[in-house]
């Protein structure tokens, strides 16, 4: 297939990324994950098992139950990302500025019991996604369009006209034109939770930010964000159906033109590696350095590593 490659050792993989024809105006980003789940492909996790029905609900109690650990967030995007940092669900997909550490996402965690088991086939191929941006498509944890996708996560998805469905019922009914939309009453709940954390946001929203989706460098305020060098892509909402999400590929195919969508992402491109090469790669990344206590860097983390390294 078509921008599809398959390596079976860590050489192979870097020397694939090495040979993309990337110019000097755009960055390469990686994403790792233990197979290919192609009915939610590159999905964001609010968006599998039916917990977009009560995103409201799943942001709001997470902060009222750890207000402390908000302390320090100034804007709905830095809750967002740490709320995904205990793997709560949100509209955010993890992507990392580091391609060993995708790789180490996409294997480590692999139980090596299953991976000798091979007759049984419990595990499947392993994968590492390679995304094409462009740097002037980039976007910074404070930008305001940021903020308008970050705070969709505030409103219920339905019952209400400050509800996610009402707001993309006056997206559409307005065309996506900006006059038109700013008219309509859902855009001021919406502005209404963005000058909660930016009292100087302006009065107006462009629509096409409701329905896009950006990458996102966040503040490096974890250390497991800073050695993960981890980036966000940031879901807004589906332009035909706000319950289910936008769709970077459809039919096994990176879907570059969405109707109604505005994306960063120039291409994207897929690495497979086969589940009889996982155990040599596992090998080859801890010789290389790339150990749980350099991604997972919390003292917790840390000790689970030691507990299997020293036995």
């Amino acid at each position: 297939m078509e921008n599809e490659y398959k390596a079976c050792s860590l050489h192979k993989i870097i020397k694939i990324v090495a040979r993309l024809d990337v110019e000097d105006e755009y960055e390469l980003f990686f994403r790792g994950e233990k197979r290919v789940y192609s009915k939610t492909e590159l999905h964001p996790y609010i968006y599998r098992d039916n917990y977009i029905k009560n995103e409201d609900i799943i942001f709001r109690e997470t902060k009222r139950f750890n207000e402390h650990e908000f302390f320090s967030d100034k804007t709905t995007f830095d809750v967002l990302s740490r709320i995904q940092h205990y793997s709560a669900p949100t509209r955010l997909l993890d992507i990392s500025e580091d391609l060993l550490s995708a790789i180490y996402f996409a294997i480590m965690e692999i139980d090596d019991e299953k991976l000798e088991n091979k007759e049984k086939k419990e595990v499947e191929n392993a994968v590492i996604y390679i995304f094409k941006v462009k740097n002037s498509k980039l976007k910074y944890y404070d930008s305001d369009s940021i903020s308008v996708i970050s705070n969709l996560s505030k409103l219920p998805l339905d019952g209400c006209s400050k509800s996610k469905k009402k707001l993309l019922c006056d997206v559409k009914e307005s065309k996506w034109n900006i006059k038109k939309f700013n008219k309509k009453r859902s855009s001021k709940f919406l502005i209404h939770e963005i000058k909660d954390e930016k009292p100087q946001f302006e009065n107006i929203i462009d629509p096409k930010h409701i329905t896009s989706i950006q990458l996102v460098l966040p503040k490096l305020s974890s250390q497991r964000i800073k050695s993960q060098k981890g980036a966000f892509l940031l879901f807004g909402l589906n332009p035909d159906d706000c319950e289910k999400p936008i769709e970077l590929f459809k039919n096994g195919k990176f879907n570059k033109e969405i109707e109604n969508v505005e994306h960063p992402i120039e291409d994207i491109n897929k690495v497979l590696i086969p589940y009889n090469k996982i155990k040599d790669i596992k090998k080859e990344l801890e010789q290389v350095g790339i150990k749980k206590p350099f991604i997972y860097p919390e003292i917790d983390k840390v000790s689970e590593y030691l507990n299997v390294k020293m036995k």
